[in-house]
C-alpha cells in the first residue's frame, strides 16, 4: 500500500498516509493497530479459515486505502473512521 520498496508511493493513499508518517511519531503504531483491528473484525464477520487469510488481507488493505483517501476532515490518523475500533 505504502511502496515504500519502491523508491516513494504511488497510490493517493500511499501519499497521505507518508505524510502523516512524517507528521507523527506515533502515526505508525497506529496505522498497525487501526489495520489490525479492521482485519480482525473481518476475519470474524466471514468465520474465515487461514485458507482466507488472503481475501481478507486483500480486504483490509482496500479498506485502509479508502480511509486514508485524502479527506478535509482526516488529519492524522487518529481521524479515520477506523481508528474507533480502538476505543473498545
Amino acid at each position: 500500500m505504502l511502496d515504500l520498496l519502491s523508491g516513494g508511493p504511488t497510490s493517493v493513499a500511499g501519499i497521505h498516509s507518508l505524510e502523516q508518517l512524517g507528521e507523527d511519531e506515533e502515526a505508525f503504531d497506529n496505522l498497525f493497530c487501526v489495520a489490525f483491528q479492521i482485519m480482525d473484525a473481518q476475519w470474524l464477520a466471514k468465520h474465515a479459515s487461514y485458507m482466507e487469510f488472503n481475501d481478507v488481507l486483500k480486504f483490509t488493505r482496500s479498506q485502509l486505502e479508502r480511509e486514508l483517501a485524502p479527506l478535509e476532515d482526516v488529519s492524522s490518523i487518529k481521524d479515520l473512521p477506523a481508528y474507533n475500533l480502538l476505543k473498545r
